[in-house]
C-alpha cells in the first residue's frame, strides 16, 4: 500500500495547536481559580502528597498503580470505541463507549475517594455506594451480554470475581484473619480486579482493532485503488464537505 501522509507545511502545521490552545485555556482556568481561593492552601493542591507529608515515595505504591490500571481500561476503552464507530461497528463502540464510562467514574472514586467523601454529605452509607455502582456495572452488563460473549468474557469475569472478594474482605472480613490481614486481602484482591479489568478493555479494544484493519486489507486485495476509494468515502463521512 502506497504512503498516504503528505508534508504539513504553512497554516496546516498550525491546526493541531487549536484543540491544545483550548484544552489549555480549560487548564489556565482551573489553576487560576484555585490560585484565587483561600479556603485551601495552594500547595496542598499542587504539590505531591507524599513530598507535602514527608513520607517515603513509595507510600500508597499499589493504591496508585490501581488508579493507573483504572486510566489504562478507560483511556484504551475510549480509543476502541473510537475505532469501532469509525470502523461502522456501532455494537463493538457501545460496549466500549459505556465501558469506558464505567471505567471513568471507578477511577474517579479510587482516585478522590469518593465513596468515604459522599458519606458525611449525602448520609450513604458505604454499601449503599457499592450497590450503586454494582446497579450501573450490572446495567452495562446486561445491555451489552451478546456483544461480551465475543470478546475475552473469561477477563472481565475473573475481574468481577476479585471485586467481589475484595467487597467481602471489606465488610464482612476474612475467617481467620486478623483486622491487618482483611484489608491486605481486601486491597489485593481490589488489585488483582483492576488489573484484569484493564487487560479485559486493553485486548478487545486491541481485537476489534485488529478486525478492522485485516477488513481494510481484504478490500484491498482487490487493488489500492478499491482500498483508496473505501477510504475516500469513510473520510466524506467523518468529515462533511462545507455546503454552498
Amino acid at each position: 500500500m502506497a504512503e498516504r501522509r503528505t508534508n504539513r507545511t504553512g497554516l496546516s502545521r498550525l491546526r493541531p495547536l487549536l484543540p491544545l490552545a483550548a484544552i489549555w485555556l480549560v487548564g489556565l482556568t482551573i489553576l487560576l481559580g484555585l490560585a484565587l481561593q483561600r479556603r485551601v492552601p495552594y500547595e496542598q493542591l499542587l504539590l505531591d502528597p507524599n513530598s507535602l507529608n514527608e513520607v517515603p515515595w513509595y507510600t500508597g505504591l499499589v493504591s496508585n498503580l490501581g488508579v493507573l490500571g483504572w486510566t489504562t481500561g478507560a483511556a484504551t476503552g475510549f480509543f476502541g470505541a473510537w475505532v469501532a464507530r469509525y470502523g461502522g461497528r456501532a455494537d463493538a463502540a457501545a460496549l466500549l463507549g459505556r465501558g469506558a464510562v464505567l471505567s471513568t467514574v471507578l477511577l474517579l472514586d479510587d482516585l478522590f475517594q469518593l465513596h468515604v467523601a459522599v458519606e458525611p454529605l449525602l448520609g450513604l452509607s458505604k454499601p449503599v455506594i457499592y450497590l450503586c455502582y454494582l446497579l450501573v456495572a450490572a446495567w452495562w452488563v446486561g445491555t451489552q451480554r451478546r456483544e461480551i460473549r465475543r470478546t475475552r468474557s473469561e477477563l472481565l469475569l475473573a475481574s468481577v470475581v476479585a471485586f467481589g472478594a475484595s467487597v467481602v474482605a471489606d465488610q464482612v472480613g476474612v475467617p481467620g484473619l486478623d483486622e491487618q490481614g482483611s484489608l491486605v486481602a481486601e486491597d489485593a484482591c481490589k488489585f488483582l480486579g483492576v488489573l484484569a479489568w484493564a487487560q479485559y478493555f486493553t485486548l478487545t479494544s486491541a481485537d476489534i482493532a485488529a478486525s478492522i484493519v485485516n477488513e481494510l486489507r481484504s478490500i484491498g486485495a482487490g487493488g489500492d485503488g478499491v482500498l483508496d476509494e473505501a477510504l475516500e468515502r469513510e473520510a466524506a463521512v467523518a468529515v462533511p464537505s462545507p455546503t454552498a
